[in-house]
């Protein structure tokens, strides 16, 4: 067990989104850049990503992107002490699982996710011609641009949100005026 996550101290931040604080075993990413979803963030992306099974979405993906994490304790104002769940049924926090190297779990979820958008929208809408994951992917891609010289660390609950509410755009048909 000596290079899995024993406890994970959690601090709330300004943004309302938990961040780790420190771990038990060093993870390569500096402290306070790496986001974790809350139980209440949980329950939220579970209850819409069942909607996306039927687009290929699995549980099983869902299940290795995250390590998922209980309270201990509550340290200080903000700050939590999280230990690894039991059962991640139950009210949990959830760490994305991600390999420095950019390859890993969570990497693949929200590729997973973004095909899975990408699939709902072209069978739930009557666009002219299909939206594709390569027009999501560079849409979110020009965001993320922007967001560079930002200070700022992007927490993993709004990165899944930025998919799961994309949609391309509309242009109007100038032979229709």
């Amino acid at each position: 067990m000596s290079n899995q996550l024993q406890w994970i101290v959690a601090r709330l931040g300004d943004d309302y989104n938990w961040w780790v604080e420190s771990t038990s075993v060093p993870t390569g990413t500096p402290p306070g850049l790496s986001s974790i979803l809350d139980p209440r963030q949980v329950a939220h992306l579970r209850e819409i990503l069942v909607e996306y099974r039927q687009y290929g979405l699995t549980q099983q993906q869902w299940a290795r992107a995250f390590t998922f994490f209980t309270l201990q304790s509550e340290i200080a104002e903000g700050q939590v002490r999280l230990v690894p769940a039991d059962d991640e049924t139950a009210e949990v926090f959830a760490l994305p699982v991600i390999d420095p190297e950019g390859e890993s779990p969570y990497s693949d979820f929200l590729d997973a996710v973004v095909s899975a958008r990408v699939r709902k929208l072209n069978a739930t809408h009557g666009y002219l011609t299909d939206c594709t994951a390569d027009e999501l992917t560079t849409e979110l891609e020009m965001l993320d641009v922007d967001r560079y010289f930002s200070d700022e660390s992007r927490h993993c609950f709004d990165e899944l949100n930025e998919i799961l509410e994309w949609e391309p755009a509309e242009w109007e048909d100038p032979s229709e005026s």
